[in-house]
């Protein structure tokens, strides 16, 4: 499997779709217009009572290649015959015609369709719940590890490495998903399985481009690797949960509910296209080869291979923003067990404890002195913030299946994902000038 940077959609001809996988797509389309989203599943779970259809050509058809696929893999690590490869930050159908008819990979794929209504139950938030317009949770907090080679080696206070090596060393955790590198790019995402604090570390510190850290359960499956903790950005984490949550209850499906033990989300407005390292570099004026960490703070923070810290514009840098990342609606990983961001207080993490699971980790490794923490009252910003970045990636937005297709956006000439709702084709006021 190969991750590279996203390319422009290309439509395969109307014919890939068979009579009945073309019903099943107009049925779904009278269900987006009926204004009731915990109705769209309807359209393709109806026909498992049928035998099922070929889901893969639906899925491909509406998503992909129209080009509103976000790349969270879930689609890929749910099918039980591994029809797809992931390429190019999207599902390959290279197996098709090895598709069962189990229809699970458009029940997972979050652009589709939004959660079921009793998720909130299945993912067990903690009481007392609040909601300030960043999804539902129990308390928020600043924490930081206490161990000197975590906070050097993590990023904004290491919270997200020291509870899974918590984890990984008390026995509570079998293995993690993780993001790493490519051995000759450090700033470009591969997944990863990590068992130890070595693997672990690798992984360490945010990258800015797409990495489909999820693709790594297969992985984990294959093995028997058990319990696991997922760390993911919100559209992974998203789909993590209609994977355990299916409707459509198959071994693949229940393999994840039995044994995802954890899932943290990490707070993400949009990622860059691979092309965008180079762009940075071009804006540092220093070979792309150098950037060593990239941090957003309001501004683009780049420590370079000698330590020697710059910083650029982030509004010039967000022209590199990834297109695919306009179909996702969740700033915060709302339906984390824990979300964990750089936000607020400089090297501490923003973190906000959602679930009842997410206590317990957290709680632990602060009783057994692996983490420190601050009230948010410390740093006031780091609430302000949450509630801003996460009310700007659903401002003005209709629920994804109902946005416009990639190749739409081309032709509006406004592929930016964090402008499109907010002052490009999509807002309200928008006079027809570029934001």
């Amino acid at each position: 499997m190969t991750t590279t940077s996203e390319v422009s959609p290309v439509p395969l001809p109307e014919p890939r779709l068979d009579p009945l996988a073309r019903e099943v797509r107009a049925r779904y389309h009278e269900l987006l217009e009926s204004g009731e989203p915990g109705e769209w599943a309807y359209s393709w779970r109806s026909e498992l009572n049928r035998g099922g259809f070929r889901a893969v050509d639906f899925l491909m058809d509406e998503i992909v290649d129209s080009g509103k696929c976000i790349g969270c893999a879930s689609c890929v690590t749910i099918c039980p015959v591994d029809v797809f490869d992931y390429v190019d930050e999207r599902p390959v159908d290279t197996r098709t015609d090895a598709c069962v008819y189990c229809v699970m990979c458009t029940d997972v794929c979050p652009v589709l369709r939004p959660p079921d209504a009793d998720q909130d139950a299945f993912v067990d938030y903690r009481t007392p719940t609040n909601e300030e317009g960043y999804g539902l949770y129990s308390y928020g907090l600043y924490t930081r590890a206490t161990d000197p080679e975590l906070l050097d080696r993590g990023q904004d206070g290491g919270m997200v490495s020291a509870l899974l090596i918590h984890g990984l060393e008390n026995g509570t955790l079998g293995g993690a998903i993780l993001g790493d590198v490519e051995p000759d790019n450090n700033q470009i995402g591969r997944h990863k399985l990590a068992r130890d604090r070595a693997e672990v570390l690798s992984c360490a510190a945010s990258r800015y481009t797409y990495s489909p850290n999820t693709l790594a359960l297969q992985d984990a499956m294959r093995q028997d690797v058990k319990p696991l903790a997922v760390v993911g950005v919100p559209c992974q984490v998203d789909g993590v949960r209609l994977q355990q949550h299916s409707a459509v209850r198959l071994e693949m499906a229940d393999w994840y509910r039995d044994n995802i033990s954890l899932v943290i989300g990490l707070y993400c407005s949009e990622s860059f296209t691979h092309e965008s390292i180079e762009k940075l570099g071009e804006m540092l004026d220093v070979p792309a080869q150098r950037i060593e960490n990239i941090n957003i703070k309001g501004k683009v923070v780049v420590r370079l291979d000698d330590g020697e810290v710059r910083t650029t514009s982030l509004k010039q840098y967000r022209d590199f923003a990834r297109p695919a990342c306009l179909y996702c609606l969740d700033y915060s990983a709302e339906a984390a067990d824990i979300g964990a961001g750089g936000i607020g207080m400089d090297g501490w993490t923003n973190t906000l404890v959602r679930t009842k699971k997410g206590h317990e980790v957290l709680s632990a490794a602060i009783a057994e002195g692996w983490l420190e923490t601050r009230p948010f009252s410390d740093e006031p910003s780091g609430k302000r913030l949450l509630r801003v970045l996460s009310r700007s990636k659903k401002r003005n937005r209709p629920l994804p299946a109902l946005m416009p297709t990639h190749q739409e956006r081309l032709e509006m000439g406004s592929l930016d994902p964090k402008t499109f709702y907010t002052k490009g084709p999509g807002s309200p006021n928008y006079n027809g000038s570029k934001p």
